[in-house]
């Protein structure tokens, strides 16, 4: 039932011209996790496999120049490099996620997302610009656990 409301209102939100295109505008307990979306790029939605991470995250140097498609197979490692490489890899999911338009997924890209959730791309930055391992690894938990809900897409 909240699925079909949220539907609703965002349908009249996009009638009224406020919502760019391909808002996934279902919210709900459905993601997809990195492996799923390094597999499938004929699936994205808003996104290309040649898009650069810095177009969309506060990455550092060292990350400038890794595509999406790349960041999906970052594997981490020590200090705070190896941290930014665990959030940059499931914050690339996530953003794959919340811009499905066949996706229940629980986080919005830039808008309140649900349960509460902060809009996805300033609340990763936030982690990103804070230099901080343990914030950083929290946020990627965060994600990961979301990017595990159950993937409905072939």
């Amino acid at each position: 039932m909240r699925r079909l409301i949220g539907a609703a209102l965002a349908a009249g939100v996009m009638a009224a011209g406020l919502l760019g295109p391909a808002n996934a505008v279902e919210v709900g307990h459905e993601g997809c996790t990195p492996g799923y979306w390094k597999n499938h790029t004929d699936n994205w939605e808003e996104a290309s496999p040649d898009q650069l991470v810095s177009s969309i995250y506060h990455v550092s140097p060292a990350l400038a120049t890794v595509t999406l498609e790349e960041a999906l197979a970052l594997r981490g490692g020590p200090g705070v490099a190896g941290g930014e490489q665990i959030l940059v890899r499931a914050a690339v999911a996530a953003y794959l996620n919340a811009a499905h338009d066949g996706l229940g997924y629980p986080w919005r890209r830039f808008a309140m997302g649900l349960d509460g959730r902060p809009p996805l791309v300033p609340y990763v930055n936030d982690a990103l610009e804070s230099g901080d391992r343990a914030t950083m690894i929290a946020v990627a938990r965060r994600l990961d656990a979301d990017n595990n809900l159950g993937c409905p897409l072939n």
